[in-house]
């Protein structure tokens, strides 16, 4: 019995260490995010914003887009691509690499830049339907200058979309209001 009451406090003290040694291990190094949007009748042009994570413990020097060791995830080739001040696009197959020119101009904990953006002729429609789009690697310098965070960009419906969807929503209400006053007027 004596021994037990003896062994509680180490492997207290043991998954205390293993708890925080993961924790401090999820601080570390960047925390990539971005969301994508598409727009356009052909060509489509979609514009690209990438985030560091506030708890990230390094910054965003480079992305590459749509791509993961080995695989191309755009349905097509883009026909160019753009990036902000400080960085430079190229497309490469069915992907494109963003690379920040100097450390001054990399993405930040906790920070966002916008300004991303590729020309191609597959519809956002077409993208969405391609598996695994948005999985892109993001690199705390230029490619490969470490193990990469693979990270998914998550797709923002263009506006257009959510004022078809907001006039819907109005509708069915005031459809629904009126059905109401009906009912009292009947009664």
């Amino acid at each position: 019995m004596k021994t037990m009451f003896k062994l509680i406090p180490i492997k207290l003290s043991l998954t205390l260490f293993i708890a925080l040694g993961t924790a401090s291990a999820f601080a570390q190094g960047d925390i990539p995010s971005g969301t994508i949007i598409g727009s356009g009748s052909g060509p489509f042009n979609y514009s690209l914003m990438f985030s560091d994570g506030a708890s990230a413990t390094n910054s965003i020097g480079s992305v590459w887009y749509a791509w993961v060791p080995g695989q191309f995830f755009l349905p097509g080739t883009p026909t160019g691509a753009s990036a902000p001040i400080g960085w430079t696009a190229t497309v490469s197959g069915n992907s494109v690499q963003y690379v920040a020119s100097s450390p001054a101009y990399d993405i930040q904990p906790g920070q966002s830049l916008s300004g991303f953006g590729y020309a191609a002729t597959f519809s956002p429609t077409q993208l969405a339907a391609t598996p695994n789009s948005g999985e892109s690697d993001a690199y705390t310098a230029g490619l490969f200058s470490d193990a990469g965070v693979i990270f998914t960009v998550q797709t923002v419906p263009e506006p257009s979309t959510m004022g078809l969807l907001g006039a819907g929503v109005l509708a069915l209400a005031l459809a629904g209001r009126r059905e109401l006053w009906r009912a009292a007027v009947a009664a």
